[in-house]
């Protein structure tokens, strides 16, 4: 099969004017619902089927930033916070703690289809990172080292995203690396992808997937978003030409449309691509 590597073919659906400080991370809930935060303590949900109404805002608390977000089965918000060592829950306007780590930095999350939680964490000092999969609070999985002992991931500040992709393939963004790991469900290598085919340097940050098995990978060193097969062959680029720049989140909801953050326009757009 013939790989392209131009820009897809893609829809503006909507384009929404968030309220946000330069927009970082979001999370879409079936196909109207939308949760975002900045640079900034502050956390909005949006409605589309509302005309894009604000149906939630609220702060962390700590003053910090969300580090990632993540929706349960339920709808529910959840964002972990790095400063803190913790992750969060938005039940009923209200926030709750649901976990806290003693030695670790959680950075990305993601709910699996199952019901777990799938965290990135880093220790206090950065020079260790894992992916551990929790079923409510207990730890059934860990992924750390491959058979010969050897870190998967590589030691730095930089955070690692999660996302379950719909085979169950763990996607991990490793932004310290500068790469994309996909295990299979049991935490084995299926395949690295680090960015070959763009010029500038590859810089991945948040990633997501949808139901026809595609990886969306955010680069923000190449100001594209590049989406991949299940098998790690790169289909093609959502970039400028498709009416998107600025990107640093990404979601895909429940109808495979994608929705994108711009940091400089304080946008979400809603893309439609084929």
């Amino acid at each position: 099969m013939e790989i392209s590597t131009s820009s897809l073919q893609t829809v503006l659906v909507a384009s929404i004017q968030t309220g946000s400080d330069v927009p970082r991370r979001l999370a879409c809930f079936g196909s109207s619902e939308v949760w975002i935060s900045g640079i900034d303590d502050v956390i909005e949900g949006w409605n589309m089927e509302e005309e894009f109404a604000v149906k939630d805002i609220f702060q962390t608390g700590s003053g910090r930033r969300p580090t990632d977000l993540t929706v349960d089965f339920k709808g529910r918000l959840m964002y972990s916070d790095h400063y803190q060592r913790k992750i969060f829950k938005r039940k009923n306007r209200h926030v709750k703690e649901v976990m806290c780590f003693r030695k670790w930095r959680p950075s990305g999350i993601c709910y699996t289809s199952k019901g777990e939680l799938l965290i990135g964490l880093s220790n206090k000092n950065y020079s260790k990172k894992l992916i551990r999969r929790y079923f409510g609070r207990k730890c059934i999985q860990e992924i750390h080292f491959d058979e010969n002992g050897i870190p998967f991931f590589k030691p730095g500040d930089l955070a690692i995203f999660v996302e379950e992709n719909k085979n169950t393939d763990i996607c991990v963004t490793d932004c310290q690396a500068k790469s994309v790991l996909v295990f299979d469900e049991s935490g084995s290598v299926r395949f690295k992808y680090s960015g070959s085919h763009v010029i500038a340097e590859f810089k991945p940050g948040c990633l997501a997937t949808d139901s026809l098995y595609h990886i969306f990978i955010v680069d923000t060193g190449n100001d594209l978003i590049h989406v991949l097969d299940q098998y790690g062959q790169l289909l093609g680029f959502i970039d400028d030409a498709c009416g998107v720049t600025g990107t640093t989140g990404i979601a895909v909801d429940s109808e495979n449309r994608v929705w994108v953050t711009e940091c400089h326009t304080s946008k979400i757009k809603v893309l439609k691509y084929s």
